[in-house]
């Protein structure tokens, strides 16, 4: 099967073959990952009854994985190929959801389920951003890199729904062994054709050159730790105020197709604009929401600000993806500059989780304030984390 993407009138040129099979497989992947990673905090939560410190520090615990292994993870990807990679990722992804919710029966396998979580983030995300630096075209990187970004958005319009139905009337075990089979498949659009690659030698001593040469922009992409609250912290949130799987798969949902178009308008000016100018335009943006969030009280307030994060999200990402991706080909080291940008994100998102963790414990726990006032100071901090993509 030969995999060719067209939006006419959108790109300047046709997209290449390996962007229009990565377009596919992450059109699969991803709508297997939206059918429950809204849900798992919410499982850790309400199911297990794990309190919010102890779900961000089994989440930091992936990332410090991470950390340790994403070098790994690039020489796999020099050797091999980027789409042998991602293949060897798959069985990872699908033993954290196994342990997951094994972690029901015996707490301790959450401990498994989180470490395979990090290996499969290691041997996945070098692959990707080589990939897409690699064949994506100079003078419409960002609009392919917002399509890819759309495709993600588009099945999480679809996933949150089907996951919060599933969930709902039959249990969350089957809403994981449907992603699961579903995530299973999401190889075959990269092997349509075979993969003709040349394998480079990488060396994690050129990850470290870049840290001596770009110092602020590591800081920058550490960022990303806003991310450890967005995913793992605001779900947890949303269940409490609008209560039920259902609910919170509808809320997601709508809240996503409102944003989504936005994406590939963005895609395409930041093409023909300052991208440095759009992050930091979209990063200011971006960090108002996480205040509005504080007034998040209601359904009605949860959905405002879950819509309005989205397009903030997409008014920062998308240029910062654009950038990174140039400067990764500039760089002439494609995956050291990915792992240098992976590594950089987790150790923010590692940092996040612990801060995150003490603050809430501190706020609820010592100081005997509300459960609402410790997710306050979560988006607090999450807000203030994501001023730091600002020296990018």
């Amino acid at each position: 099967m030969d995999y060719k993407f067209r939006l006419p009138g959108y790109f300047a040129e046709k997209v290449r073959t390996q962007i229009s099979e990565m377009y596919a497989s992450v059109a699969i992947a991803d709508f297997a990952m939206a059918i429950v990673s809204i849900f798992e905090p919410i499982f850790l939560y309400s199911v297990l009854h794990l309190g919010i410190p102890i779900i961000l520090l089994l989440n930091g615990l992936t990332y410090a994985v991470y950390i340790c292994f994403i070098s790994f993870g690039g020489k796999i990807a020099s050797k091999f190929g980027y789409s042998h990679s991602i293949l060897f990722s798959i069985p990872f992804q699908i033993l954290y959801w196994v342990f997951l919710y094994a972690g029901q029966e015996h707490h301790s396998l959450l401990l498994l389920a989180f470490f395979f979580y990090g290996i499969d983030k290691a041997l996945y995300w070098p692959a990707f951003h080589s990939n897409v630096t690699r064949f994506a075209a100079d003078e419409q990187r960002g609009r392919e890199f917002s399509v890819l970004y759309a495709i993600t958005n588009l099945v999480a319009i679809a996933g949150p729904f089907l996951g919060g139905l599933l969930s709902q009337n039959f249990g969350i075990r089957t809403a994981f062994v449907f992603a699961s089979a579903i995530y299973a498949c999401s190889f075959m659009p990269l092997f349509a054709k075979r993969e003709v690659f040349t394998p480079k030698p990488y060396e994690y001593k050129d990850t470290l050159e870049l840290y001596k040469t770009l110092p602020k922009k590591s800081l920058g992409y550490m960022g990303f730790g806003e991310e450890m609250i967005l995913l793992n912290v605001w779900p947890v949130f949303i269940y409490v105020i609008v209560a039920g799987y259902e609910k919170v798969g509808i809320l997601v949902t709508v809240a996503t197709l409102v944003a989504t178009g936005l994406s590939l308008y963005i895609g395409k000016i930041t093409d023909t604009s300052s991208k440095q100018s759009l992050l930091k335009i979209g990063t200011l943006f971006y960090g108002m929401i996480w205040l509005f969030r504080l007034l998040a009280l209601t359904p009605y307030t949860v959905f405002a600000a879950d819509a309005l994060s989205r397009t903030g999200k997409d008014m920062n990402f998308i240029p910062l993806s654009t950038l990174t991706y140039e400067r990764a080909e500039q760089s002439h080291k494609t995956v050291a500059y990915a792992v240098f940008y992976e590594q950089s994100l987790s150790i923010g998102k590692l940092s996040s989780a612990i801060l995150g963790a003490l603050l809430f414990w501190l706020v609820t726990g010592v100081l005997g304030f509300s459960l609402v006032a410790g997710f306050m100071v979560l988006f607090v901090q999450a807000g203030l984390y994501s001023l730091l993509y600002m020296f990018l």
